[in-house]
């Protein structure tokens, strides 16, 4: 008897190379909790010879237009140096211990403009606490010399203190974060948030 055909099951973790400011940046996207722990454990070396460590930290979740009410973060976006982690939140096979005291470890600078909202989000949807979020917003209004306080967003800082041209289409930015299947795009544009914030706050932290 026929029984249709199966979607093949989309692999747990993909690999992509993205082309952010003059550099490769590999990025991998993943919903499973060992290639996770593989991902950060890499990643201790480099960080123990830093005397500031310093990390982007960005996420995305699936808009929604009902006043009150807010969908879970869906991608959990890190960046340090080269390499770029996007986490499937809703989609991982586990949360790994690892995971949970790398974002806890005070030594760690995560750095993002506007990022206790973020923060606050994983905190309250997936109970993962962040030890020490940096928000770029007040070191980047000290750089520019703004005295508004108005703050000219990620893309903004982006082009004022790194001359980076970043691109941030609504299509993209308001599209279906929890698909379990990003598209090239979504990749692309969660990878280069989470650089752009590493890139800013290892300007302005070292000055």
């Amino acid at each position: 008897m026929w029984a249709g055909t199966r979607r093949p099951t989309p692999p747990a973790t993909t690999v992509h190379e993205i082309d952010f400011a003059g550099e490769v940046i590999v990025t991998t996207v993943t919903s499973s909790g060992s290639s996770t722990a593989v991902w950060l454990r890499s990643l201790t070396p480099s960080l123990r010879n830093l005397q500031t460590p310093i990390v982007g930290l960005d996420c995305e979740w699936r808009p929604n237009f009902t006043a009150g009410s807010s969908n879970l973060v869906a991608t959990l976006q890190l960046c340090f140096s080269n390499q770029c982690l996007i986490l499937q939140l809703q989609h991982m096979d586990s949360i790994p211990r690892i995971l949970r005291d790398f974002l806890s470890d005070p030594s760690i600078s995560f750095v993002g403009v506007g990022i206790m909202a973020d923060v606050s989000k994983l905190f309250d949807d997936y109970d993962l606490q962040c030890g020490n979020p940096v928000d770029l917003d007040p070191l980047c209004w000290s750089y520019l010399g703004l005295d508004n306080r108005r703050s000219l967003g990620l893309k903004g800082y982006a082009k004022e203190i790194l001359g980076l041209t970043m691109v941030k289409p609504r299509r993209v930015t308001l599209s279906n974060w929890e698909s379990r299947v990003l598209s090239y795009a979504q990749i692309e544009y969660a990878c280069i948030d989470a650089c752009a914030s590493y890139y800013l706050g290892c300007r302005l932290l070292s000055e």
